[in-house]
């Protein structure tokens, strides 16, 4: 075999490691972009969990929150401010989803399949429309508000 030959082979061999190594290199960052979406997911869940633990596991919430948001009793100044900040964190933990949505690390129309429904449960009552309607003024991105405004309207007719 000539020098000219074995320049050859060598070149092939370094093309073959060079294509080997983008192929690995490229499953990597399919392993990571998977593993750092699992971790949106889990951030997002674990956003979620503490707000739907503080009603569950307090009977108290539980029931301020079902008689102040249908307006069924009056707030003093603490309630309507623990209504606020209840209605607040709702808003805030589906806002992580609609902006996840968004950014593609959900899938499309996950906003609104999942939270989007509930978080207008919510904001179809009494207190919380007016709420929202006063929040969305001051306290999110438009794109957000629309989209919200959007799953309200869709879900119109259901039970306030």
């Amino acid at each position: 075999m000539s020098l000219e030959q074995l320049s050859y082979l060598a070149q092939i061999i370094g093309s073959v490691g060079v294509v080997l190594s983008l192929v690995f290199v490229g499953l990597q960052v399919r392993h990571n972009t998977a593993a750092l979406q699992r971790d949106e997911h889990n951030s997002t869940m674990a956003q979620w969990t503490v707000i739907r633990m503080a009603i569950a596991g307090n009977r108290d919430i539980a029931e301020f929150m079902t008689a102040g948001l249908r307006g069924e009793s009056a707030l003093d100044a603490a309630d309507q401010l623990r209504m606020e900040q209840m209605l607040a964190e709702h808003a805030w933990a589906a806002f992580h989803i609609w902006d996840r949505t968004q950014r593609c690390l959900f899938p499309k129309g996950t906003f609104e399949l999942t939270c989007g429904p509930l978080l207008s449960e919510v904001l179809r009552t009494p207190r919380g429309g007016a709420w929202w309607r006063k929040a969305k003024t001051a306290g999110f991105i438009p794109a957000f508000v629309a989209d919200v405004d959007g799953v309200l309207a869709r879900n119109e007719g259901g039970e306030s």
